[in-house]
């Protein structure tokens, strides 16, 4: 899957990756990480205005693992393996599976 022509925040820095998507409304983010890791790919969603879909994804852009509906003021949602992008989207707009690779 390519994501191209979709508004989505690319959050690759300190403050945008601890920011993502509080206080917007029905907006999509990639969050980059520095390295894989389990620990550093846990998300809150406090702050959060809307339900959103999880897609956790590998230094190779390949879906590892998903978490859907997510509601607002959850803490700490911790990927099954390590990750190196997250990609936080409103409820059912993507379609991926695990294992889905995804070109941005």
């Amino acid at each position: 899957m390519i994501i191209q022509n979709t508004k989505i925040k690319h959050c690759n820095n300190i403050l945008t990756r601890c920011i993502g998507l509080m206080f917007q409304k029905n907006k999509s983010a990639l969050i980059e990480l520095p390295y894989e890791s389990q620990l550093l790919s846990s998300i809150h969603t406090f702050f959060m205005r809307y339900n959103i879909d999880l897609y956790w994804l590998n230094k190779n852009k390949e879906v590892i693992d998903i978490k859907k509906n997510v509601k607002p003021y959850k803490y700490c949602i911790i990927p099954k393996i390590k990750a190196k992008f997250i990609l936080e989207t409103p409820v059912n707009k993507m379609k991926l599976k695990i294992g889905d690779k995804i070109k941005f």
